[in-house]
């Protein structure tokens, strides 16, 4: 019984969730394919019962359009504050906020309507072409970050003319927010339209990591709220565009730049079926080859013709060992951590095609993949429309990652037919980097504010459960990073019914207690050995 004494004893010591950084909770789909028109949009969860959905109709003039996706931003605490295609900020309460048009005037996909005369269709912007970051010390403030994005007609097809930071207040209008101001340039540069989002080794700033369009330089801007304070030019010697076709620069020119979860390494492609592995100094934000992968160019049969094919979206697992490529072919995986990393490559699915409403299988349709994000869950999904695919446990080599690919497994890798896509989102929880010598911004602040909390938490809903049901339970650490947390359930004899090790950067994990017997039991989290936090939880019948 001196086991349930301590634990009971540590329970007074576990609620502060200061550290939380769940700003990734929600997702946001859009069915806008459906019979209405009204383009009803689902609020995509990560909490109650796994993920829960929320469908509703936006207000006539609050109607904002995608076709590969949005983003929804939560506070730290994870409660829900807006979300934008881009082009339109629309508030938690479903309209446009106040100032949340006119964004990206002048670029090729802006939702600038010249016969109107006025910003009023509110279409999307180029995917994958903006994200949101929160304000290290005003809580209710986000900027979005955003490539201004010019379309040509010849290889390089697009154009990142500049980057845009945009201010949201949520404290204003009642909690309502509004846009204190949009589109204010902070780079003009010509460079590619892609970039990601790192932070700085103070845990706090953020490194705006931008490409140039042959791919041979890397541009690294350090925002520190709102300000650029530093900027460094990476170059990367040893590779030419000499033999590039118009394929390859258009492949290197408008391909993703995808970031580890713990902002040490990237991924980027370099012509039509070779990927440069690169790595990142969250210090000085150099950019750095570590080796040039061959990822393949694959026969892929479509109406009788064949085509050759390559990976267009690519991921780090967690960990960072192993790189997940999606393709119209097939989804694969390579161990970066292998003699042979091009050797080590295992095709985990057949083609992904695309599903329709009913998510019914349509073969010869390519629509059936997009961008791999992270989950607060630590799962991998790629989510756009109908088809739902999930890598369970991205941190296991092969087959034992438990790839679900829709198209193999209709109609849902989530048992839902809802129209959802990926989020497209920089990692949040990722902290200061330990022993960093080179912050110099690390006792910056501005005045009056206090420094960030460093606490553990654990939570669990619903309390009380019902026996034969699920819970949901989140936690929070001063760093994400370890993967070291792990989380016991330990009943009133002290025996321990279960056990749950996180993955890097996770916080979620449902629970079964299926058959579990009425009583009082006691969740606790611990960091490697050590009891950090504990919460109880009741199960009746």
């Amino acid at each position: 019984m001196k086991k349930l004494y301590y634990i009971v004893g540590l329970i007074c010591l576990c609620a502060s969730f200061l550290s939380a950084q769940k700003y990734d909770r929600y997702w946001i789909g859009q069915d806008w394919w459906n019979s209405d028109g009204k383009g009803t949009m689902v609020l995509m969860r990560f909490d109650e019962e796994g993920v829960s959905y929320e469908l509703f109709d936006p207000p006539e003039g609050s109607i904002i359009f995608t076709s590969t996706g949005m983003i929804a931003i939560s506070d730290a605490r994870g409660e829900f504050q807006f979300y934008t295609n881009g082009n339109v900020v629309v508030s938690w309460d479903k309209y446009i906020m106040e100032g949340g048009k006119g964004f990206n005037e002048g670029a090729s996909y802006d939702d600038f309507n010249p016969i109107m005369g006025d910003t009023v269709m509110n279409s999307a912007y180029t995917p994958y072409a903006y994200m949101v970051i929160p304000d290290a010390f005003e809580e209710k403030v986000y900027y979005m970050i955003h490539a201004f994005v010019r379309e040509e007609g010849d290889a390089l097809r697009l154009y990142g003319d500049k980057m845009q930071i945009s201010k949201i207040d949520m404290s204003a209008n009642g909690g309502r927010g509004k846009v204190v101001y949009k589109n204010r340039y902070f780079d003009e540069e010509l460079m590619g339209s892609t970039f990601t989002l790192i932070k700085h080794a103070n845990g706090r700033d953020w490194w705006v990591v931008r490409r140039s369009q042959d791919g041979l330089r890397y541009k690294s801007i350090l925002l520190q709220r709102d300000s650029v304070v530093q900027v460094v030019n990476s170059y990367i010697p040893g590779l030419s565009t000499q033999d590039f076709t118009y394929d390859d620069w258009f492949v290197t020119s408008t391909s993703g730049l995808y970031a580890s979860v713990d902002g040490s390494m990237l991924i980027d492609e370099f012509g039509v079926g070779t990927s440069m592995w690169l790595s990142f100094d969250r210090c000085s934000g150099e950019v750095s080859l570590i080796d040039t992968i061959y990822t393949g160019k694959m026969p892929l049969e479509l109406s009788g013709n064949v085509i050759y094919d390559r990976y267009y979206f690519l991921q780090f697992s967690p960990s960072g060992r192993y790189l997940y490529g999606g393709s119209w072919s097939n989804f694969a995986q390579w161990d970066l951590e292998a003699e042979d990393v091009e050797g080590s490559k295992v095709v985990l699915s057949g083609t992904p095609w695309g599903l329709d409403q009913d998510q019914n299988v349509i073969e010869g349709w390519w629509g059936g993949l997009t961008v791999f994000s992270l989950g607060p869950d630590g799962k991998i999904y790629n989510l756009i429309r109908y088809n739902h695919s999930v890598i369970e446990h991205p941190d296991e080599k092969g087959a034992a990652c438990g790839l679900c690919l829709a198209a193999e497994h209709p109609p849902s890798c989530l048992g839902v037919p809802y129209s959802l896509y990926s989020g497209w989102y920089p990692n949040y929880r990722l902290g200061p980097l330990e022993g960093s010598g080179c912050d110099t911004l690390e006792n910056w602040s501005p005045p009056g504010l206090p420094p960030e909390g460093e606490e553990y938490g654990v939570s669990v809903w619903p309390n009380p459960v019902v026996s034969g049901g699920s819970v949901s339970i989140e936690i929070s650490l001063p760093d994400y990073s370890k993967g070291a947390a792990n989380l016991e359930v330990v009943d009133v004899l002290g025996r321990v019914l279960s056990r749950h090790v996180f993955p890097p950067y996770a916080y979620m994990h449902e629970l079964s207690i299926e058959g579990w017997a009425s009583g009082v039991y006691h969740l606790v989290l611990r960091d490697g050995r050590d009891v950090k936090a504990v919460e109880r939880m009741v199960v009746i019948r």
